[in-house]
């Protein structure tokens, strides 16, 4: 997490002191630069498919189209249900494990607990994420070769050419952000936006969530349908507006893609567990990111830290930064 400073006495002391930091941005940028081999947990393994490898899912030129012109997609049966079936397990495997964390909301050092807006828990995925690999191994649903991680990386190299259609900008996969999140019976998270101008978050393209949810879910029954705002304003509705929205059904398998910057959505209260996982497609670190990180007030040197340490943190997803 990165707690923003209020003067340059308080992220960072000294301009040698930002320059170390920045130097050693190069060797943090290395996706593989933490390795590990531990011995695997036998708590809870997870069941195995009977066919390791599968054809990867993909999404059409219609789907991005659709992305680009209203904002947001909904993909049902994206997943199979056989690999939903092994996600979930993966995601009840990892919770006995001690894995999942109450999950908390804001951004850099205003991230809290606040159960008035959010009740769920999460998991942060990616590869060589050595709290995973001790419990696992390198060989779960998640790394095995057209596993999830495969997967979404196709699925990041599908939605580059929008990326850079619309910003002029490329999406850079090794800063893509993963989670698993699990919401208990009564969970949810109130309205939101997932980037926010001045934060670390600001780098998030296009979020990605996919249910994982068990056959005959219900949409009436069980409820927590994803609630996509398109009422034009931010985290709250705007004055004077009427409510306008479309809600997803929690269906195992459906990807539901929308830009992190213009779609404010809220997870409705559950009546019964919901599995999903959720991602965030981020794109390349630009020098004008520079000036943007951190407020106004915030003198150069102090912005200049606060880029070194997104930029080191930023490899194991933004999301770690805000908490």
């Amino acid at each position: 997490m990165i707690h923003r400073a209020t003067s340059s006495s308080g992220l960072v002391r000294s301009t040698k002191w930002v320059y170390l930091l920045a130097s050693g941005i190069a060797a943090f940028m290395t996706p593989q630069f933490v390795h590990h081999n531990e011995k695997r947990s036998k708590k809870y393994l997870p069941l195995k498919s009977s066919t390791q490898s599968t054809a990867m899912s993909q999404i059409s030129p219609a789907h991005i189209e659709t992305l680009s012109n209203q904002g947001y997609v909904v993909i049902p049966n994206f997943l199979s249900r056989e690999l939903v079936e092994e996600l979930r397990n993966d995601i009840l495997g990892l919770r006995y494990n001690g894995a999942f964390r109450e999950a908390k909301i804001g951004q850099d050092s205003t991230n809290e607990l606040n159960k008035d807006i959010r009740i769920a828990e999460t998991c942060f995925l990616g590869r060589n994420r050595p709290e995973l690999i001790k419990i696992y191994g390198d060989d779960s649903v998640r790394d095995r070769p057209n596993g999830l991680y495969d997967t979404l990386d196709s699925l990041c190299e599908n939605l580059t050419d929008l990326c850079w259609k619309e910003s002029s900008t490329l999406l850079d996969k090794s800063l893509t952000e993963l989670l698993y999140a699990y919401y208990p019976s009564g969970g949810f998270y109130r309205r939101h936006r997932d980037a926010i101008p001045n934060s670390a978050s600001v780098l998030r393209k296009y979020s990605l969530l996919i249910y994982l949810n068990r056959d005959g879910w219900d949409g009436k029954k069980d409820a927590g349908q994803l609630r996509i705002h398109l009422d034009g304003g931010g985290d709250e509705l705007p004055p004077g507006v009427k409510p306008k929205f479309v809600d997803v059904d929690a269906l195992g398998g459906t990807l539901v893609l929308f830009k992190s910057d213009k779609i404010p959505h809220e997870v409705l209260d559950t009546n019964s567990e919901r599995f999903a996982l959720v991602g965030w497609y981020n794109r390349a670190v630009t020098a004008s990111d520079i000036g943007n990180l951190g407020d106004g007030g915030t003198s150069d040197i102090v912005r200049v830290g606060m880029l070194a340490v997104a930029l080191a943190l930023v490899t194991v997803g933004v999301a770690n930064i805000m908490g």
